[in-house]
C-alpha cells in the first residue's frame, strides 16, 4: 500500500508545492516509511527530493514556474522488508518519472523500477510505451508518470488501487484517495484500465482497454482509506458502517445493557461506535492511543510487539469488572490483539469478546500487503474457538466472505481466501 498525489499547474499560480505538501500530509495513512517528490519547471530538467520517514516541510525551491508536481509516500508492500534509497518513489532519469501504488507478482527486485524499465526501454511512441504497461502487467499497479511537460494517470485493468483526481479552476489534481482533493470539483475515480494525458492542450483519455474486470482491494473499504474518502460517490465511513451492522445483525438481543463497547483506535472507533449505536449499547473509549503507527505493517514480530508496547493507554478503572466486547477491523498476525487482550485482563476486564466486520485473514496477499507467509497469520488452519483459546476470550467473530456483499463494488480479497486469478500471476519478468 501506497499513496501518490500529483498537479497539473495550468494557472501557473505560485504555491503549489506548498498544496501537494498538504496533500501528501492528508495520506500519510497510506505510508510512512519514505516520501518523494518530483517537480518539473518551464525551463528544467525534473527536479526530485528524497527522504525516508514521514512527510515533513521540506525547503525544496524553485525560482521558476512549476509546471507539475508529483508526491510518492511508502509503506513497505508484500516484497519488502526495507526501504533503502534505490526504492523511494518517485524515480526518474530526469526526464521521466514514475511513481506507483501496488504491487506486481513474481518480480524479483524493484517492481516499480521495472515499470520504469518497461517504458523507457520501449521501441516506439511514449504514449505506445503507456499502452504496453497495462496490455503486458495484469496488476496491480495505480501510476503517475511525468514526461517532460506531461502528466500520466492510468490504472491496471483489474482496478485493484484508487487513483482518483479533480479540480480546482484551471488547476488539475491527483491523489490515491479524495481526502487529498480538498475544494476540488468535477472529481472521477480514473477507471480500471485507462490511461489520461494530461498537458498544457488540457486533458483527455489516451487510452481503455477493453477487456477489464473491475476489482479493487475489499482492504481499502475495510481499512485503508480514510473513512471520509470517497470511492465513486460513496463515502468509505457508510461503507464501513454496513459491514458492522452486518454482524450486529446477528447478535440482536445476545448482549444485555451492562456490556460496554470500544473500538481499538483510529480504525476500530467508527466501527465501534456504529455496533453499539446498532445493538443500544454503552459505547466507552476505554482504549486510547499514544502513537499513530498501523503496527500489521511493520516487518518483523519484534517491531511489532516494540511498536504495541508504545502504541495504546488504557482507562483502568472503568475496565475493571466490565464486560467488554472489542471491536477491530480485522486481526491479522493477531499479535496486537494479543497484547490489548492481556492489557484489558491485566486492568480487570471481567469478560472480553471480540467482533471483527471483515472474514478472518488466512491467505498471503501478492499484491500490495505486507502479508509474506499464511503460517504467520492467526486466524490460518485455525477455528474461531482456537484462537479464543489462544487470545483467552470469552467469544469472536468474524463476517463471512458471502458477508462482503454489502459493499457496493465488486472486490478482490486473495488474503480472505478468495484465490487469485491466474492472469493476474501469469506476468513474469
Amino acid at each position: 500500500m501506497c499513496g501518490v498525489v500529483g498537479i497539473y499547474n495550468f494557472d501557473k499560480k505560485e504555491g503549489v508545492l506548498d498544496e501537494l505538501l498538504q496533500m501528501m500530509k492528508k495520506l500519510q495513512h497510506r505510508g510512512k516509511d519514505s516520501y518523494g517528490i518530483s517537480l518539473k519547471e518551464s525551463k528544467e530538467e525534473l527536479k526530485l527530493f528524497q527522504k525516508k520517514g514521514m512527510v515533513d516541510n521540506i525547503d525544496l525551491h524553485s525560482d521558476d514556474v512549476i509546471i507539475s508536481c508529483v508526491g510518492h509516500l511508502k509503506y513497505r508492500t508484500s516484497n519488502m522488508l526495507e526501504i533503502d534509497e534505490d526504492n523511494i518513489q518517485p524515480i526518474t532519469n530526469n526526464t521521466i518519472s514514475v511513481s506507483h501504488n501496488g504491487n506486481i507478482p513474481n518480480i524479483n527486485g524493484f517492481d516499480t523500477q521495472h515499470i520504469f524499465d518497461l517504458i523507457v526501454n520501449y521501441n516506439g511512441t511514449f504514449q505506445k510505451s503507456l499502452i504496453n504497461v497495462i496490455k503486458t502487467i495484469p496488476a496491480a499497479y495505480s501510476l503517475v508518470v511525468q514526461n517532460g511537460n506531461t502528466i500520466y494517470i492510468m490504472k491496471d485493468r483489474y482496478g485493484i488501487r484508487p487513483l482518483s483526481y479533480g479540480f480546482k479552476k484551471n488547476n488539475v489534481y491527483i491523489s490515491s484517495e479524495t481526502i487529498g482533493l480538498e475544494g476540488c470539483n468535477n472529481i472521477e475515480e480514473l477507471e480500471s484500465g485507462q490511461i489520461i494525458e494530461i498537458d498544457r492542450k488540457g486533458v483527455r483519455e489516451i487510452y481503455k482497454h477493453q477487456n477489464v474486470v473491475d476489482n479493487i482491494c475489499a482492504f481499502e473499504f475495510i481499512y485503508f482509506m480514510n473513512p471520509y474518502s470517497f470511492y465513486k460517490d460513496i463515502l468509505i465511513k457508510s461503507i464501513r458502517e454496513r459491514l458492522v451492522n452486518t454482524i450486529a445483525e446477528k447478535e440482536i438481543s445476545i448482549f444485555s445493557k451492562d456490556y460496554i463497547v470500544v473500538g481499538v483506535p483510529n480504525s476500530g472507533i467508527i466501527y465501534g461506535e456504529e455496533y453499539a449505536k446498532k445493538l443500544s449499547l454503552n459505547y466507552q473509549q476505554v482504549i486510547m492511543k499514544n502513537i499513530d503507527e498501523r503496527t500489521f505493517i511493520s516487518p518483523t514480530l519484534k517491531e511489532i510487539e516494540k511498536t504495541c508496547h508504545k502504541k495504546f493507554k488504557y482507562d483502568e478503572s472503568s475496565i475493571k469488572g466490565s464486560k467488554i466486547i472489542v471491536i477491530d477491523d480485522t486481526i491479522v498476525r493477531g499479535n496486537v490483539m494479543k497484547y490489548i487482550c492481556k492489557s484489558l485482563k491485566r486492568y480487570g476486564a471481567k469478560e472480553i469478546h471480540i467482533r471483527i466486520p471483515s472474514p478472518p485473514v488466512i491467505d498471503i496477499c501478492q499484491l500490495g500487503i505486507p502479508i509474506n507467509t499464511k503460517e504467520e497469520l492467526i486466524m490460518f488452519n485455525r477455528t474461531e474457538e482456537d484462537v479464543c483459546s489462544i487470545l483467552g476470550i470469552d467469544s469472536l467473530m468474524f463476517l463471512k466472505k458471502d458477508d462482503l456483499n454489502v459493499i457496493p463494488f465488486n472486490t478482490y480479497h486473495e488474503c480472505f481466501g478468495g484465490g487469485i486469478k491466474e492472469e493476474i500471476i501469469s506476468y513474469k519478468r
